[in-house]
């Protein structure tokens, strides 16, 4: 599972540094008259990981289970931010826009280094 998890984390440390891809999707997130689907989504991905990883014996001690737990618990309160703030969220995607570089790069080092870490944790 680690290898799995990994090589997910190393998907989006590379996908990151691909600007094209990333703004076309902001750019679509940002033409949706409503993000509820996107919400929906997120909440559905994040009770999912977090009933998954919660339901194997000692997942707190497994760092594989912990990491999707996090991931889920994180999707969660995303889904639930785009909610109940969608105008913040908006005004953050354009600056993300606007800004890719300061934020992307320092995302995708720390996917990248996630990825290792995993990696060498197996």
């Amino acid at each position: 599972m680690t290898i799995v998890l990994s090589v997910v984390f190393l998907l989006v440390a590379l996908g990151l540094l691909c600007r094209p891809l990333v703004s076309g999707f902001s750019r679509h997130l940002l033409s949706m008259p409503s993000w509820r689907p996107f919400v929906w989504l997120n909440l559905a991905i994040g009770i999912s990981l977090i009933l998954w990883s919660t339901s194997v014996l000692d997942w707190s001690q497994q760092l594989e289970w912990l990491i999707l737990f996090i991931i889920g618990a994180s999707a969660v309160l995303k889904g639930l931010t785009l909610w109940v703030f969608p105008e913040r969220a908006r005004s953050l995607t354009e600056k993300f826009i606007a800004n890719y570089w300061l934020f992307a790069l320092p995302l995708s080092l720390l996917y990248f280094a996630l990825a290792l870490f995993l990696f060498w944790s197996n």
